[in-house]
């Protein structure tokens, strides 16, 4: 633990680095909420009123959060070592014998940690909380009687319903079974359908069969279950809501190549997160160190904004031709990362 710490001017340089990612992170997403909210007001009704509004805002900003990372941790080093160099602190590290490579993994240290929450996050947090806010979003707006509904097919006939808010549970299921004529013999609806195991449990369903006079009889049953559907609904939901699990066993289980591509751009962006933090940290050092030497930190905090906001339509630019074409998902994601590492290492050759 001492030696992952280091020295106290190590330590030092990696508290000043973690403080200024805490306080880009809540200054960003305090004006990201902000936007978020004043977004939303417009689809404000009886059923979606301000407090779900707020409610679908605070259960977004994890994913929003975890999605600006590096651009966080890019100008949170910026900005520390800014302060820090405005103070004369890296002059006195460098007098005290530290290098710059010392300085660099000092810095490292926070980011790598602030990464790893980050991935956890998105492997185990995330996913549901995201789905969650969308898909409630989705009903409380639109209400049971939503016309835009999921369907699928299955052995008994088709299956439709209003939202997915877990991978576990759908909103206002609808089942219709067909016979051999492909004619709908029997309706089965419910507000809520939650699976255990392998069964599908119904919360206060309606059952309404249709004989072939057209005489209906409706009859309601308790914890009704219909055996045989999927008990994962995963493959419905936004790749971007996937955790890196569900992201790798749905690329070879996709029928859809253009969902295929979503999923594979999806999962190499998010797994290859750490080295686009690493690469625009080792960017900032060489700003730093080089051509931002001299620069007021008004200045450097103006160039890192429009070094995160290039690189990041670059990032878009680049999935989004890779997903309409032949371009493999991987090379679209390491392309930006190999270019700025490759920038970073030219600016850093040239300091003394």
């Amino acid at each position: 633990m001492k030696y992952f710490l280091g020295d106290r001017v190590d330590r030092n340089i990696s508290y000043q680095i973690l403080l200024s990612i805490i306080l880009v992170m809540f200054a960003v997403s305090g004006i990201d909420f902000l936007f978020l909210v004043l977004n939303e007001l417009s689809d404000i009704s009886i059923t979606y009123n301000l407090k779900e509004l707020i409610s679908y805002s605070i259960m977004s900003m994890p994913y929003r959060l975890f999605d600006l990372t590096a651009y966080f941790c890019l100008i949170g080093v910026v900005v520390g070592l800014g302060i820090l160099s405005d103070n004369g602190e890296l002059i006195g590290a460098r007098i005290l014998g530290k290098s710059i490579i010392s300085i660099a993994l000092s810095s490292f240290k926070p980011i790598l940690l602030v990464m790893l929450l980050g991935l956890l996050a998105c492997e185990f947090i995330i996913p549901n909380l995201s789905q969650l806010a969308e898909e409630n979003r989705l009903f409380k707006k639109e209400g049971e009687n939503s016309t835009t509904r999921y369907w699928m097919q299955d052995d008994i006939g088709f299956i439709s319903f209003i939202s997915v808010p877990k991978k576990n549970k759908v909103r206002g299921l609808s089942v219709y079974e067909l016979n051999s004529e492909s004619k709908v013999t029997k309706i089965i609806q419910s507000k809520e359908a939650i699976f255990n195991s392998d069964d599908l449990e119904l919360v206060d369903p309606t059952v309404t069969i249709i004989d072939r006079r057209s005489n209906i009889k409706t009859y309601d049953f308790n914890n009704l279950s219909i055996p045989g559907l999927n008990s994962d609904f995963s493959f419905l939901l936004s790749p971007k809501y996937l955790s890196l699990t569900d992201l790798y066993k749905q690329i070879d289980s996709s029928s859809s190549s253009y969902r295929k591509n979503l999923l594979s751009l999806e999962f190499w962006r998010k797994i290859l997160q750490p080295f686009i933090t690493l690469s625009l940290v080792l960017l900032a050092l060489g700003f730093l160190f080089g051509p931002m030497r001299d620069q007021k930190s008004g200045q450097r905090i103006v160039i890192a904004i429009g070094v995160a906001f290039s690189v990041d339509l670059i990032q878009k630019l680049l999935g989004s031709i890779s997903i309409v074409s032949n371009i493999p998902s991987v090379v679209a994601v390491l392309t930006p990362i190999l270019l700025i590492t490759l920038l970073a290492f030219l600016l850093l050759k040239k300091v003394n």
